[in-house]
């Protein structure tokens, strides 16, 4: 396969820059007008705005991106970054800072940052970040295709909670109940097993999708996707992969899958990493997954508050609880207390419906527990009517939750 190409890109952003910092802008401004007319500012403001003037320059002027001055004020430009994230998700948000402080970086990206950038403003720094907003402003202008499927991220609260169980088998209930073409894909970079789970040996993987993004069409599709019994799979590499990836390769190819696929299920291995976040930002819906165990349910209840501040409603994220079973001694009320969040669907334990789908390499069958579960809910993901998830007695793990 060749090298990925910017062919048929974006090649001019247009910007308001908040900077009451004179010689942070300076020094900003320099290093941009070296690299052409990639990047124009329309407005300059030399003070943080109210959230309602912001609003009303943004609707006026309709830039590209916003860069703001994150050090002269923080908890100010804080505000404004949540403000951008809630209401303006489209728009490509630039953190300025005179340092590569840390702990300023982390604040900025979790409320909505979507580039950091630090004084002196090294060209080649300054210029990718540019190339990754002008990707992500061609991915977001780009036609769509008439017919857009639905995108499904599934994502453990904690490892080993069995998240690839739930989304691989939903994936095989929701092809056989619907007969629309389904895609599997697994972007958990460091520890994907789907296809192993599954025996599918495939030469291409995830990683190949991404290198090729803007070049996707059905031919080159074909060829990075296997097949089981319908459906189709998008395996994780064969060896782990640091999981730092640009988002907007990430976002092209799920668009492009999109509108490929009916259902698109993505099996991340986390909601912080680089990937997984570019891949919550695309969902229609987030599903959660936990085991009924402590450490699991504790984790489930610090994640749901993260995802929020990452910017993604609570509406669409949904609490899975997996490997119930009747001696579980916490009730599915009172998991929700602990969470703080309904839980959508239970999964009961069910080991041999699991070994026997593992010894052959095939989706646990429907006429086990653990299969009727799965098919009840495949049907929800497809927009038919399912039933509740049931709740369990009430025991002693209440207890010792109840003070986390």
């Amino acid at each position: 396969m060749s090298d990925r190409t910017l062919q048929g890109e974006a090649q001019q952003l247009t910007a308001i820059l908040i900077c009451p910092d004179g010689n942070l802008k300076r020094q900003f401004q320099s290093t941009v007008a070296g690299l052409g007319q990639r990047l124009v500012t329309v407005l300059e403001l030399h003070d943080y705005p109210t959230a309602r003037d912001l609003a009303e320059q943004l609707r006026q002027r309709h830039p590209d991106a916003v860069l703001i001055d994150v050090g002269t004020q923080r908890d100010r430009a804080l505000e404004l970054l949540g403000q951008l994230g809630r209401e303006w998700p489209n728009l490509s948000v630039v953190a300025l800072h005179r340092s590569n402080d840390p702990e300023t970086i982390l604040q900025c990206l979790r409320g909505g940052a979507a580039e950091f950038l630090s004084s002196p403003f090294p060209a080649n720094d300054v210029g990718q970040a540019l190339d990754r907003m002008l990707r992500r402003k061609s991915l977001e202008t780009r036609p769509k295709a008439a017919g857009r499927g639905r995108i499904f991220a599934f994502a453990p609260a904690k490892g080993g909670s069995g998240a690839t169980t739930v989304v691989s088998n939903t994936a095989f209930q929701v092809r056989k109940k619907t007969g629309s073409k389904v895609l599997l894909a697994d972007f958990h970079m460091t520890g994907g097993v789907a296809a192993f789970l599954l025996r599918i040996n495939h030469p291409y993987s995830v990683l190949d999708a991404l290198k090729h993004s803007s070049q996707l069409d059905p031919s080159l599709w074909g060829s990075l996707v296997g097949n089981r019994e319908g459906l189709d799979v998008l395996s994780a590499p064969e060896r782990p992969e640091p999981a730092i990836i640009e988002p907007y390769p990430v976002q092209e190819v799920l668009e492009y899958a999109r509108s490929m696929y009916e259902y698109v299920l993505v099996d991340l291995g986390s909601v912080c990493d680089s990937i997984s976040m570019a891949t919550l930002t695309v969902a229609d819906e987030i599903f959660m997954v936990c085991s009924c165990e402590m450490p699991s349910l504790f984790m489930m209840r610090r994640t749901l508050p993260l995802l929020e501040e990452m910017g993604h409603g609570r509406e669409h994220i949904h609490v899975l609880v997996n490997r119930i079973s009747r001696r579980t001694e916490l009730a599915t009320g009172d998991m929700e207390k602990i969470f703080r969040a309904k839980v959508h669907t239970t999964f009961p334990t069910d080991t041999g419906a699991v070994m026997h789908a593992l010894r052959e390499g095939q989706a646990v069958t429907e006429s086990s527990d653990l299969g009727k579960s799965i098919a009840r809910f495949a049907e929800d993901i497809a927009g038919k009517q399912s039933g509740d998830s049931k709740a369990f007695g009430i025991g002693v793990i209440k207890e010792l939750l109840s003070g986390i």
